[in-house]
This record gives structure tokens, C-alpha cells and sequence, in this order.
């Protein structure tokens, strides 16, 4: 007789045999109906074999394990699914990324590699699936859609066409195409754009959308081309109309953007609509480490009043159906034996995880190492030219007098918007800045040989010297602000030669520096060796005045140059209108 794949797990159910694990007296977290009840647990192989509520305070029916665990006290969730996270932005590589998550409870990641796809292109890309394979927790992969996010405004390391994305989703991980952020380009049905999203479509693969402040007919038109996520609303009527048009919501919290609060305004208007999961999009590591993965996502939901249960099926089954996971994302019989237990569900204390009834986290700590089988990439990618002073400087179009320039002001909720301000030149150059302004550049660190665009930046805090980063989305070139030019200079040199990262200047003196080799973008080191020194830089930032919201300093300039955010961004070729994809003049007006 023929011995099926799940006979063993079956004959556990019925209570022929033992399960291989049972976890006793759990307040089970059932996600299908949002209750909480105490339950028996049987496993049996990778899978849930029976689950037994409890009646009267007894089991409805009995389950013997081989090991059982008295989890009284605890409460039992499923495995956590992030929807779309950049594991860049959490500077470590996705061995050292899945021991972070694992211990805050994520099982499952959707990733998108496009922060190292706009530097290394193909090579990029292939290199995190590779990196991500054969690890505990499982990731799924999208193929970035923009790389770069909007040609001909800005230049990547490399770019992808229909063609480069059609090969990469045939990559075995690959579930879909990964945030559309060109929407201008979706919705006006330019070549580029809407090759890249049929694509997607002819291999029966998802688009994941990327729609920020984006209403009535354009949101229809981003719909019908074939885009159907966001986790870029920032009002609570934006999510409304979107929820209402059929668009699946991720609510995220991030180290850049928190929109818990405004996803709760909306849920309490339609807190029986189904299309809502969760995702963290950007988590820089010291606020992971401290703060959680995607279990903070789920706090803070409950913090805004979201009812614990539904908040966790939103990070859990809610993710699982949006990517094809039909065994995964409940505590169910028959489901993968993905899970945790919780000592809090309000603070999301998360004590103990399983994956696929094995335990990895005990009492908070991992049982065993993690590592990827693939080296990390050591290149060093900032290829800029010779720099000096002046090309930090901002040449005017007359020698002396009063001119004029168009300016970026940033906003604290992330966006941002043009301003002007009036400026003095002498000898051909501006000879000194307000105090709420600093320089900003931007140097093609690709290979472009193009000396920097040098603009001026409203409203960023910095007081003193000068900050410089190659975490600047999505081209990731090399972004200095400054209130002085030699300092500019001194930090621009620091990350060129360490390959990138972040650094601070002051008075010709390095104040703090992380070093992200990777791409200029990461480091193979664990969380908790990074973050330290994220702290310190952070530390020393918030001395320097950077402030940008509730950004962490470490992300505060990371999204100047996204020329998809709107209202005004900065490239290396120039300023940038998000809305028109047109350039805007630096000066405005001469005198």
C-alpha cells in the first residue's frame, strides 16, 4: 500500500499516534475568527496535525505528544508575514536580516531587492535570492520594477526593461513584480511601464503597487493596468477610497513612515473590510532591534485601538492569501506548524517561535546559528570622480547680486515641497546660506563621471557640517548636505573610500561613521554588532540638529532623491517636479 506524504500526520489527528510536539494550555489567536481561546496544539512532522479548544476547562478532546510544552500564560500566533520589505535598509544581509526577524516572530518575508538592484543590477538582484536561500525563514522574491524608479531624471547603476524583468521572474523564488512606484508612468501607459507590468501579468505573477497620494480616475487607471497594493497612503480618506476601489492595504510601520494611526482612523470606518495586511517597507537596525520587526507593526495597530486578533490576522493570513500560501498564516490543522508564543499579545512579546514545528527561539534567543551559504559581494561600488571644493559650491549666473534659487523644503511627514529663497552671490558664487538651509548634492556614484548637482535643502536641522550617505532611494548615488564645503568634501571622501555607508563632518573631523561595504549599502555583520554603531551615529546626529519628523537620523536624508515621493526631489541630474517628471530650473529669478 502507497504511504502518502501527510499518512503520519493524519494517524496523529485521528489519535492512533503521538504527535511529535504538543503545546498544552496556549491561548490560541485564531485569526479565521478573531477569537482567543484556550486550546491544545498538536504537531505531528512540519505541520498542525489537530487542535483541541478547550470545554469547561479540559480539552475537547485528548492529544498526546512525544514533547509536550505547558504554554499557560502564553498566547499562540501564527508565523508573521511581512509584505514587502527592503532588507537593505536594515544594513545586514539576509542571514543576519532572518536571525533578527525569527526572534520578533516574522516567518515569512516578501522582499524586494531593489535598493541593491538600482547599484549592481542583475547581479544585485540574483545575489540576495541566492543569499536568501535555505534559511529558516522563508522568503519570497519581487523583482524591482524600478531600476531606477523613473529614467531619463535620474541614473541607476543599471536599468531594466520588460525584457530584464520577464527573465528575472522566471528566478525560482519570484512571486511578482515589486513596488510600481513609476505611477505617472502606469497610468499614462508609457512603453516602459506598462511592458514591465504585463510582464508581470503573462507569467501569472503579482504587481505590487506603490500609489502615494494618488485619488479618483489616476488610482482607477493604476488599478486597470494591472497594479493592486500600496503602502504609501498617508491619509486616512486616501485609505478609505482605496479600500473601497478593491486595492489591498498594507499598513506599515517603518523607521521612515508610521501610518498605524491613519490605518486605524480608516478601520474604524470599515472595520469589516478584508483587503488590509502589514509590511515595514524600512526598518534600519537598531529600531528593529529594539522596537521589533514586523511585531511592531502589529503594537502599534492594537495600540490604535485595531482588536488584537484582527491585527495579527492582518500580519498573518491576510499576507498568506495574498501570496498564494494556503497552508500557511493560521494555527489550523493542515497548515504549516509555523508559529509563536507571546507572552503579551498587547506589547507583542514574543518569547518562542517554531518553523515547520521545529523551535528556533527559546526564552528570546535563537537555538542555533543561521548562516547563508552564499559570501557576501565585497566590490567597492562608489565610483565617483576626483572631487574638490568648488564642486560643492553653487555658481551663480552673475557675478555679484541677489538671485533667486528653487529649494526642496522637506515636511515632517515625509514629503516635501518647493520654496524659493533669496540668496547673495559674490564672485560668482553663494557666498552664505540662512540658517534653516543647508547645500545638498548629489554624485552619480555609478560610474557617471559627472561632478555633483549641488542644490539648496530646507528645514533638515543639521547646524553644523556636514552629512553624506549612499543610502539615497532608489539610485542609491551619493548624497552630501552641508553647511560648509570643505566638510562636504571631507565626507564625500570618507565613504568613497570605504565603499559607502553614513558619515558625519565637523570642523575637518570625522564625528561618526558606519561603513555599509555592500553595495554602500549593508554590512555582514549580525544586528546586534550594527546597531551599536547606528546608535552612535544617530547620537551624533541628533547633536548635529538632524531632524526630519519622526525619522530615524540614519534614514532622515535617505528619500531626498526619490523622485516618486512627491512633491520636489533631487537627482544628480537636478530638481526634479514628481508630479510632471520634469526638471525645475535651479534659479528662479536674477537680479
Amino acid at each position: 500500500m502507497m504511504k502518502y506524504s501527510r499518512n503520519q500526520i493524519v494517524a496523529a489527528a485521528r489519535g492512533d499516534i503521538k504527535m511529535d510536539l504538543v503545546i498544552r494550555n496556549a491561548q490560541l489567536v485564531n485569526v479565521f475568527t478573531a477569537e482567543v481561546y484556550p486550546a491544545d496544539i498538536g504537531i505531528k512532522e512540519n505541520r498542525f496535525s489537530a487542535i483541541a479548544a478547550y470545554e469547561n476547562g479540559k480539552p475537547s478532546f485528548p492529544i498526546e505528544g512525544e514533547k509536550e510544552i505547558d504554554a499557560k500564560g502564553k498566547y499562540a500566533i501564527p508565523g508573521l508575514i511581512d509584505c514587502h520589505v527592503h532588507i537593505e535598509s536594515t544594513m545586514v544581509t539576509p542571514d543576519m536580516f532572518a536571525r533578527e526577524v525569527l526572534r520578533h516572530g516574522t516567518t515569512t518575508a516578501v522582499i524586494d531587492p531593489h535598493e541593491i538592484g538600482n547599484v549592481l543590477g542583475k547581479e544585485g538582484v540574483e545575489y540576495m535570492a541566492a543569499a536568501s536561500r535555505n534559511l529558516p525563514v522563508q522568503f519570497l522574491l519581487t523583482i524591482p520594477s524600478c531600476v531606477p524608479a523613473v529614467p531619463g531624471v535620474e541614473t541607476a547603476g543599471a536599468a531594466f526593461g520588460p525584457e530584464d524583468i520577464n527573465e528575472l521572474l522566471d528566478l525560482p523564488e519570484a512571486v511578482g513584480v515589486a513596488e510600481v512606484m513609476d505611477y505617472v508612468g502606469v497610468i499614462n501607459q508609457d512603453d516602459r511601464m506598462a511592458g514591465i507590468v504585463e510582464a508581470g501579468l503573462q507569467k501569472n505573477k503579482l504587481n505590487e503597487g506603490h500609489l502615494p497620494r494618488v485619488s479618483g480616475k489616476d488610482l482607477h487607471a493604476y488599478l486597470a493596468a494591472g497594479v493592486n497594493t500600496d503602502h504609501e497612503s498617508r491619509k486616512s480618506d486616501e485609505i478609505i477610497e482605496k479600500l473601497r476601489a478593491g486595492m489591498l492595504i498594507y499598513i506599515r510601520e517603518s523607521s521612515v513612515s508610521q501610518f498605524a494611526d491613519i490605518a486605524a482612523e480608516a478601520w474604524k470606518v470599515l472595520p469589516y473590510a478584508s483587503n488590509i495586511a502589514m509590511c515595514t517597507d524600512d526598518v534600519e537596525p537598531s529600531d528593529m532591534l529594539k522596537n521589533g520587526q514586523m511585531s511592531r507593526v502589529v503594537r502599534r495597530c492594537i495600540e490604535e485601538g485595531i482588536p488584537a486578533p484582527l491585527a495579527i490576522r492582518y500580519a498573518s493570513l491576510n499576507g498568506a492569501v495574498r501570496f498564494g500560501l494556503r497552508d500557511q498564516g493560521a494555527i489550523a490543522s493542515g497548515y504549516i506548524a509555523s508559529f509563536s508564543l507571546v507572552n503579551s499579545l498587547d506589547e507583542m512579546d514574543i518569547n518562542d517561535v517554531f518553523v515547520e514545528g521545529k523551535q528556533l527561539v527559546e526564552e528570546k534567543h535563537l537555538t542555533e546559528t543561521l548562516s547563508s551559504e552564499v559570501p557576501p559581494l565585497t566590490k567597492n561600488t562608489v565610483s565617483i570622480p576626483v572631487l574638490t571644493e568648488e564642486d560643492f559650491q553653487i555658481t551663480s549666473p552673475v557675478q555679484n547680486g541677489k538671485v533667486r534659487i528653487n529649494t526642496m523644503e522637506m515636511l515632517p511627514i515625509g514629503t516635501t515641497q518647493k520654496r524659493t529663497v533669496e540668496l547673495e552671490a559674490v564672485n560668482g558664487v553663494i557666498s552664505s546660506l540662512p540658517e534653516d538651509c543647508l547645500y545638498v548634492s548629489v554624485t552619480g556614484r555609478h560610474g557617471q563621471g559627472r561632478k555633483p548637482f549641488v542644490g539648496i535643502l530646507k528645514n533638515a536641522g543639521l547646524k553644523e557640517g556636514a552629512y553624506a550617505t549612499t543610502i539615497a532611494h532608489d539610485s542609491h548615488n551619493l548624497v552630501v548636505v552641508g553647511k560648509n564645503t570643505k566638510d562636504m568634501l571631507l565626507a564625500a571622501k570618507q565613504l568613497e573610500a570605504s565603499g559607502g555607508g553614513l558619515c558625519l563632518v565637523s570642523n575637518q573631523e570625522v564625528k561618526a561613521q558606519v561603513n555599509l561595504p555592500i553595495a554602500g549599502l549593508m554590512a555582514a555583520e549580525p544586528v546586534e554588532e550594527l546597531a551599536p554603531k547606528v546608535d552612535s551615529f544617530n547620537q551624533t546626529a541628533d547633536s548635529m540638529g538632524v531632524k526630519v519628523g519622526r525619522r530615524s537620523p540614519s534614514m532622515a536624508l535617505s528619500s531626498l532623491t526619490l523622485t516618486v515621493i512627491p512633491e520636489v526631489r533631487i537627482t544628480d541630474l537636478g530638481l526634479l517636479d514628481v508630479a510632471t517628471q520634469k526638471m525645475i530650473p535651479l534659479f528662479e529669478s536674477v537680479e
